[in-house]
């Protein structure tokens, strides 16, 4: 009897340890975000809650690009101010709505691209502002606007282990040095200010020191025979303070890519790294 009792709690412990790990890992929901150059709308039936969410970013039909933004307004700000700021930023008539926001997570589909992943942790009761921003040859236009409120229930999800972490910090690039061709990759900006990360695939023989030097020469022709083919958007704005979004990237192939962050002028100024895609 006694032996019979010790199994059932020996078993009874296990089970409860199995039980604690599936909670503990519970993985992020998922909400999808149907975006195009004039519209965001995430198919959800009321407010979501808190918590780490990924967002799967479906493209309405278009050939174009597509970025996609999450920003939460800043503290007095109306959602009427920031649109019109947001269409007298794209008429050339100011440069103020990036001020007005605090872009909390962001993804970018090429033109081939459909579908995407972004999973960042949403914040309790507040409603985040959806920004979509068609890729252009001409001036930055922005069209599409949704929102998306959260309660201030957490979901209990935990972030999902990523392949690799890169760390933007002191207008630099920290952390991973390699990354995988397919994956899943943390970047978080723990600066103050915003960044974000274009990767330019380079040519068989380009050292991290000539490419810093054609980038803070901004000659366009020098820069233009570095590169061996089109650039991968791996990470779009996101403002400072310790925001972090962990993006599915896909390499169109192996090899050495140059990471660069352009915003005010960040690649003068040191911010890009030579990566190795494997």
């Amino acid at each position: 009897m006694r032996r019979a009792w010790g199994a059932a709690i020996v078993a009874a412990g296990v089970l409860a340890v199995v039980v604690a790990i599936a909670m503990a890992q519970t993985p992020p929901p998922v909400v999808t975000v149907t975006a195009g150059p004039d519209s965001a709308v995430a198919q959800v039936s009321g407010p979501v809650a808190a918590g780490p969410t990924t967002f799967r970013v479906t493209k309405a039909a278009s050939r174009r690009g597509l970025t996609v933004y999450f920003a939460l307004l800043n503290a007095g700000v109306t959602l009427e101010e920031f649109r019109a700021a947001i269409a007298a930023d794209d008429r050339g008539q100011g440069d103020t709505s990036l001020g007005l926001v605090s872009i909390q997570g962001a993804t970018s589909l090429t033109g081939q691209e459909t579908t995407r992943d972004v999973t960042f942790t949403l914040k309790p009761g507040v409603t985040y502002v959806m920004i979509t921003e068609p890729e252009s040859r001409g001036p930055v236009r922005h069209g599409g606007f949704g929102t998306l409120t959260t309660t201030g229930t957490p979901n209990g999800a935990t972030t999902a282990t990523t392949d690799a972490t890169i760390r933007m910090v002191n207008r630099r690039f920290r952390g991973a040095r390699s990354l995988p061709r397919s994956g899943v990759v943390r970047f978080t900006n723990e600066d103050g200010v915003p960044h974000f990360a274009i990767a330019f695939p380079l040519r068989r023989g380009v050292s991290t020191a000539r490419f810093g030097r054609v980038l803070r020469s901004n000659n366009e022709r020098a820069f233009g025979r570095l590169v061996a083919g089109e650039p991968v958007g791996v990470q779009a704005l996101i403002s400072g303070g310790g925001t972090a979004n962990d993006q599915q990237l896909r390499f169109p192939r192996a090899g050495r890519y140059g990471f660069v962050c352009f915003f005010d002028g960040h690649e003068r100024l040191g911010m890009y790294r030579v990566i190795r895609v494997r």
